[in-house]
């Protein structure tokens, strides 16, 4: 690599790396403290919120990268542009792919993260994630013990336990889970129990009642049992295997999961939106690095031009990604939806990539530039007119 190559190389990744940095912390501070409140109230140490803040740094980046890169790439080539230094390299004789080379290296190595994040450690942070939220709800049966009042574990998830019993047992047991929008259980039991058994925490109910109700035929259905388990980590009847929610699966498991499990049983379309989400996210760095290097990349006199390209590429690339969320989240009941998760991307990997390979460069219309000019010269004039009417303030009145 070239000395000017690795020049723009270092200040395009110190660039893209603090970015990535700073952004993924205000992200992850807004995601911390939603969350915050679940491991306050049950008096959790500071360890579990360290944790709980780790956890949640995966999923952050993969959202945050392609932006962070996009950030970089635009102002280390605008800061160019504007030190007169893309016009030196262009009076040079230096080729436009001189210029692009670190765009696309920074742009690759961006997407290889992502699709490494997304698919092997993402999944990992989220059990992690789940696991710990997991044990602060379990925790909160004992304030709901000495509260004696319903505590909301979650939106559409309420318990109630009225005494604590000898031997850690808990007496007068109730769960109401409307958090799905088909039925509405309730659970009641005159005593549980909470067990540990490896990684999971099991309430064992005995003696009670189970009501589900159809919302959509408004039937209810009771079941007594002596005695029911239930997991605590997503609060649906365990069986012989942990309950693990699409995001916290081995991409390969979502490929060919268990014809058992309890997604693949309820909403199967929640595995299908993400896997589409997984090996869609890696495509937006790459693509967000040509369409800046396209419009950013060339030498330009008019600084209003520079910036109307700037923002051109923000539009662009913000509307990509935000039909990009659109789309994968409508992947699992629409076909059309997830070949359009792929194709958006793709389209616009490939349309810029050849622009960017041959050298061309885009750029506003310029009768949108001179009006663009005109209007913030009319604008600077008015301004500057009731500037001048503005009459001077000699001093203080006697």
């Amino acid at each position: 690599m070239k000395q000017i190559e690795r020049y723009i190389l270092r200040r395009m990744s110190m660039l893209t790396f603090w970015s990535l940095v700073s952004v993924s912390v205000l992200v992850m501070t807004t995601q911390v403290l939603i969350r915050v409140d679940v491991l306050t109230t049950t008096g959790q140490a500071i360890g579990a919120f360290l944790l709980l803040a780790a956890t949640l740094i995966p999923s952050v980046l993969s959202i945050v990268a392609p932006f962070a890169l996009l950030i970089g790439v635009s102002q280390v080539l605008s800061g160019m542009n504007a030190d007169s230094e893309l016009v030196v390299v262009e009076a040079a004789g230096v080729r436009p792919v001189t210029v692009l080379k670190p765009v696309l290296a920074l742009a690759a190595a961006m997407s290889i993260l992502v699709l490494i994040i997304s698919n092997f450690v993402e999944p990992w942070s989220n059990r992690k994630l789940y696991d710990v939220i997991a044990q602060a709800q379990s925790d909160l049966f004992s304030v709901a013990v000495r509260s004696g009042t319903f505590m909301e574990l979650e939106k559409g998830l309420f318990v109630q336990v009225n005494e604590k019993l000898p031997g850690g047992e808990l007496g007068g047991i109730f769960l109401a889970d409307s958090r799905t929008p088909e039925n509405e259980t309730i659970y009641y039991a005159r005593s549980g129990v909470i067990r540990s058994i490896g990684d999971k925490n099991i309430l064992y109910l005995v003696d009670g009642e189970l009501q589900q109700r159809s919302l959509s035929n408004d039937q209810i259905s009771i079941v007594t049992f002596t005695s029911y388990a239930l997991d605590m980590a997503a609060f649906v009847p365990s069986g012989s295997a942990l309950v693990r929610r699409p995001k916290e699966q081995s991409t390969a498991y979502l490929f060919n999961p268990e014809s058992d499990d309890y997604f693949v049983r309820n909403t199967p379309h929640a595995i299908k939106v993400e896997l589409v989400q997984r090996l869609s996210t890696w495509m937006y760095p790459l693509a967000f690095g040509l369409v800046a290097f396209v419009f950013l990349g060339k030498a330009r006199s008019n600084r209003h031009e520079q910036f109307q390209n700037g923002a051109l590429v923000a539009a662009i690339t913000l509307s990509t990604r935000g039909f990009g969320f659109y789309s994968s989240d409508e992947a699992g009941l629409s076909g059309v939806m997830e070949f359009l998760t792929y194709a958006v991307p793709a389209t616009i990997i490939v349309i810029f990539g050849f622009l960017a390979l041959t050298g061309r460069t885009l750029t506003i219309p310029k009768l949108w530039a001179r009006l663009s000019d005109r209007l913030v010269e009319t604008a600077a004039a008015r301004l500057g007119r009731r500037q001048s009417r503005r009459p001077a303030n000699d001093g203080p009145p006697a």
